[in-house]
């Protein structure tokens, strides 16, 4: 049976440090225990405790001046202590194979032994440059060599310079081996990557863009935008980039979305919905939003607006249901397959359709509301059965649209700030509601700042909106990944029930209905030029390549770790 190893299963194994103190009581404690259990075996005090405290407590007070002098990434006391009782406590772990090999081959080893432990741990956490990392992780096993020839006699000196030197070299081999893999797809070591990744989960570190910005590349990509002007009230934006808002919290472009409603903040009321666009497309910072902003201010001045507009049209084709509004001869498609999976869709499938458009309609806004999240979250691509729905759906959409009666229209917008935490999915922006009205028949577009909606809300909300009078509702997410600090799974209405969350929703769209004016719209499409993302199967890559890392990690430590034990039990047989 093939094993699959996830990468993000590895979180569950991440805690804070317990205070330095804590870790030196522990420490010292440790000692005097082992001295009882010597005591009450042999009848004598032989202070043999001291053999694992104080290698110990000089790691503790050593380990975090040397890192600080050297490292990358902040290396607390803290840690610097849990990293000296996490030494002792394997070194005392290997003492029981002392029962059948002897106290000094079980010493020798687990002096050796932590040297590897503590070596993989700061390149992981403190600088993945692992030779600059040697001296700090050889401080307790140094020291324990020390303490080795004062209790077991100077013949204890062969077998602790074996030991240091088998253990040196295994763990060297280990970590050039574990970085291999991904600097053969992405150029640069998989350590890096981890020192990187857990220093964002400690310390709130940005150097995972860092990390990106070596495996990045460089795209041009259309974004739409449906310009609403409402005389004597603020303008209301609808964006459709076609760029991802992640991977994860402040990395990357994960917060784009707030990032680009704060640039036009004094211009419009802006909704940013989620295009087509997968990991592969996430911009590698928030500083590249202003490429989109360019974009959209690039084609402002463009637009032609029309005081006519379609009543909302929704169809179905095989399992993708669409929303459609036409504003002039400017399409607005919103798409879900709720409730079914309804996550990111390539690229292509975004431009196969704005190709299909052409000769039909000046401006198509594609939009993906990923409000669907189900235990199954895959990308959805071109070739695929529902690819191809999306893309039929779509195609006829725009025929029907075509002769559409058009009206006048009003065009009204609000915002809500609910009381919930990233935490419980709920990102900066909160909701936006945007409604529109043509001839009588109300529309409520509600956008929610968050990573997709949990099975089966998306129902619920629209049946509370629909409570409220109006006609017809689509619900929408940003996408924005700020909400997932480790997981890819925090959806709306998860963490935190519909029941509790709804009145900030009703709240929305009967501010946005009571902010209704007669309105005027266009539409237009920029390029976003040269923007810095991913690149294309980059997060495939990434990830396939870190799962088979983890997959192998276990039978590779295991040979290294027997053939140090062999080594040196060979050369403890003939010297002690």
């Amino acid at each position: 049976m093939k094993r699959e190893v996830k990468t993000e299963s590895l979180t569950k194994y991440l805690f804070d440090a317990p205070k330095w103190q804590a870790s030196l009581a522990a420490i010292i404690l440790l000692g005097f225990a082992v001295d009882g259990v010597v005591f009450l075996a042999s009848g004598e005090m032989r202070g043999i405790g001291f053999a694992f405290s104080i290698p110990a407590v000089a790691a503790l007070i050593l380990t975090k001046p040397f890192v600080s002098a050297t490292a990358r990434q902040e290396f607390t006391w803290n840690r610097s202590g849990l990293l000296a009782l996490a030494g002792e406590v394997f070194m005392l772990l290997w003492m029981f194979t002392g029962i059948f090999l002897g106290a000094g081959f079980a010493y020798v080893f687990g002096v050796g032994f932590i040297l590897a432990i503590r070596l993989v741990v700061l390149a992981a956490v403190a600088d993945y440059r692992f030779g600059r990392m040697y001296a700090p992780a050889a401080i307790q096993t140094f020291a324990g060599a020390v303490v080795g020839v004062w209790f077991f006699g100077p013949e204890f000196v062969i077998p602790a310079v074996v030991s240091i030197i088998v253990f040196s070299v295994g763990v060297i081999v280990f970590l050039l081996l574990f970085d291999l893999p991904m600097k053969r797809t992405s150029g640069v070591g998989a350590m890096h990557f981890v020192n990187a990744f857990l220093a964002h989960l400690t310390n709130g570190s940005n150097d995972l863009e860092e990390y990106f910005h070596h495996i990045s590349e460089y795209v041009s990509v259309p974004e739409t935008t449906f310009f609403f002007k409402r005389s004597g009230k603020p303008d209301v934006w609808f964006v459709i980039p076609n760029l991802h808002p992640g991977p994860m919290a402040e990395i990357g472009g994960s917060n784009f979305p707030k990032v680009l409603h704060d640039t036009f903040a004094a211009d419009a009321i802006l909704l940013v919905s989620h295009g087509c666009a997968s990991h592969d497309l996430n911009l590698i910072s928030n500083r590249e939003t202003k490429t989109i902003a360019k974009a959209i201010q690039t084609t402002r001045d463009s637009v032609v607006y029309t005081d006519m507009a379609s009543r909302p049209v929704r169809t179905k084709h095989g399992t993708v249901s669409i929303l459609s509004q036409r504003f002039g001869n400017s399409l607005l498609m919103v798409t879900t397959r709720s409730p079914e999976m309804t996550e990111d869709m390539d690229y292509s499938i975004g431009r196969i359709v704005m190709g299909e458009s052409k000769g039909r309609y000046e401006n198509v806004g594609f939009v993906d509301a990923h409000n669907c999240m189900t235990s199954v979250t895959n990308i959805i691509y071109p070739s695929t059965k529902t690819g191809n729905e999306f893309i039929a759906g779509a195609d006829e959409a725009m025929n029907l649209m075509l002769d559409v009666k058009m009206h006048p229209f009003s065009v009204g917008a609000a915002q809500v700030i609910p009381p919930f935490e990233r935490s419980e999915g709920f990102a900066d922006m909160g909701i936006i509601a945007m409604v529109t009205d043509v001839d009588g028949i109300k529309t409520a577009y509600i956008l929610f700042d968050g990573n997709n909606v949990h099975l089966g809300v998306r129902e619920i909300l629209r049946s509370a909106v629909l409570g409220l009078g109006l006609d017809e509702v689509e619900i929408l997410t940003t996408d924005s990944h700020v909400v997932n600090s480790v997981s890819g799974r925090n959806p709306i209405g998860d963490a935190v029930s519909p029941g509790e969350f709804i009145p900030y929703v009703s709240e929305a769209v009967l501010k946005a209905v009571e902010d209704l004016s007669p309105a005027s719209g266009g539409a237009a499409t920029g390029i976003c030029e040269e923007v810095e993302v991913f690149g294309p199967s980059r997060i495939v890559q990434l990830t396939s390549t870190v799962n088979a890392i983890v997959t192998n990690l276990l039978p590779l430590a295991t040979l290294l770790l027997t053939t140090a034990f062999l080594l040196i039990m060979v050369v403890c047989m003939i010297v002690l």
